[in-house]
């Protein structure tokens, strides 16, 4: 009665006439099979060998009003900001202004300075993300805090570490952080869609930013762009994202030496270079071919772009419908650039989010077990299922958040994210000892 399956399976044969338009039709297949299990909502754009292949957008941009999202329509890119923050640090390398050898400029391009990230405070988002602040007075939230480790010897990713870079290009620029780009980066390449956004501005077709809930969305939480100049406060487009990437493939930016160095791998297991991750694409059982990319994530916003050097290609989704399967998407996008088959299965946590609302949580677990058993046409995804959970609990229903964290716990423990929301959620509950065990696990 409430199973509605879609199982879509696409095999490829190359040497067909109109080849790029027959991977385009497989790409809208499998792009609007994600956007029917409301897995996407945002502008997609694939480019292989230098040259668009294809581009499309789905759902709203806004819901209050109707108005469907556009391939020109921007969105916030969160953290795939980094990469243009890297990028524009690196061009201040070339001009002489900032020194790559300082080893304070590279650790922090790097995430390799020890600078922690702002998830050290616990009540950040509800406090301090939503407040303004000058440049100065926000390195003071975080510039006593203690290194995480000792600069140079280890990975740990740091949005703080983005901004500390972004304020030293300020004042060795003697502009903001926002003219510079727009100078050095954004006019240079025709990337009239893009800048960095502040909420008092008008935007023209800029979208509004959901997160998917139980059976709806509900509008995105508000965060103040003044605390994340050069970590998260960029909008963009896909068609201004795709020149970004033309312009890395041909120097017309950065030198040969500098792109080189951007895009080695740094430390295990992360590799990050210098704004981006730098690692092996597996687009198959056993091939692979290196790749750069990046993940971006803000509130009701989430974008993901992938390059492959070799042939010149990328992927890049811009959502502004959050959570979705971001690295699934853009995995089965490359797939068809490859020739490989795609299967694509229902994810059995959207299913979920909406039997919780009309059958109850102990019924939504019946069936739960009826789509694992299912396994040709549902898959399971740990990480989302324990976001059903953070949810519940985020929403106060705290009685619910138990029944499906212990759920988790059970299908899924050996996940240290499962044990620590499943710990908070009994915390919620004051049943202390048992959190505790949560906590306790993942160390023992």
């Amino acid at each position: 009665m409430y199973t509605r399956t879609i199982l879509l399976i696409l095999f490829f044969t190359s040497g067909q006439i109109g080849y790029s338009q027959s991977k385009s039709a497989r790409l809208q297949k499998i792009m609007q099979t994600y956007h029917s299990y409301n897995m996407f909502d945002g502008a997609v754009l694939v480019a292989e060998n230098g040259k668009i292949i294809y581009k499309e957008a789905f759902g709203l941009a806004n819901r209050e009003w109707n108005i469907p999202n556009q391939t020109d329509t921007k969105f916030m890119i969160g953290s795939v900001s980094k990469p243009l923050t890297a990028v524009l640090a690196l061009i201040q390398v070339q001009k002489g202004l900032l020194k790559l050898d300082n080893t304070t400029i590279r650790q922090l391009l790097s995430h390799t300075s020890g600078i922690p990230n702002y998830d050290i405070i616990k009540d950040f988002f509800p406090r301090i993300s939503r407040q303004n602040y000058n440049r100065s007075d926000y390195l003071k939230v975080f510039m006593d805090s203690a290194l995480a480790f000792e600069p140079g010897s280890h990975y740990a990713y740091s949005s703080w570490g983005y901004f500390t870079l972004g304020y030293l290009m300020e004042k060795v620029t003697m502009k903001s952080y926002s003219e510079l780009m727009a100078e050095d980066i954004f006019q240079k390449l025709g990337m009239k869609n893009s800048g960095s956004y502040y909420h008092t501005q008008i935007v023209s077709k800029r979208a509004t930013g959901y997160d998917y809930s139980f059976g709806g969305y509900t509008s995105s939480d508000f965060r103040d762009q003044s605390n994340t100049m050069g970590t998260g406060d960029i909008y963009s487009t896909v068609e201004d994202l795709f020149k970004f990437h033309m312009a890395l493939s041909n120097h017309t930016l950065l030198n040969k030496d500098l792109t080189d160095q951007m895009f080695t791998p740094g430390i295990e297991l992360a590799q990050y270079g210098f704004g981006w991750f730098n690692k092996q694409f597996k687009y198959s059982s056993v091939d692979s071919i290196p790749s750069n990319f990046h993940l971006g994530m803000t509130e009701g916003f989430i974008s993901f772009i992938r390059r492959i050097p070799s042939t010149n290609s990328m992927v890049v989704i811009l959502c502004n419908s959050s959570p979705t399967d971001f690295f699934g998407i853009t995995g089965n996008l490359f797939k068809v650039l490859y020739n490989k088959p795609v299967a694509l299965k229902e994810p059995a946590h959207k299913r979920m989010e909406t039997y919780i609302e009309k059958l109850g949580v102990t019924k939504s677990l019946e069936e739960y077990k009826r789509m694992k058993a299912d396994t040709s046409h549902y898959y399971i995804d740990w990480i989302s299922m324990n976001f059903i959970a953070q949810q519940l609990l985020s929403m106060k229903r705290i009685a619910e958040a138990e029944i499906i964290g212990e759920n988790n716990l059970t299908e899924f423990p050996d996940k240290d994210l499962v044990l620590v929301t499943m710990g908070n959620i009994y915390l919620a509950l004051n049943k202390k000892e048992k959190a505790i065990q949560c906590y306790k696990k993942p160390w023992q």
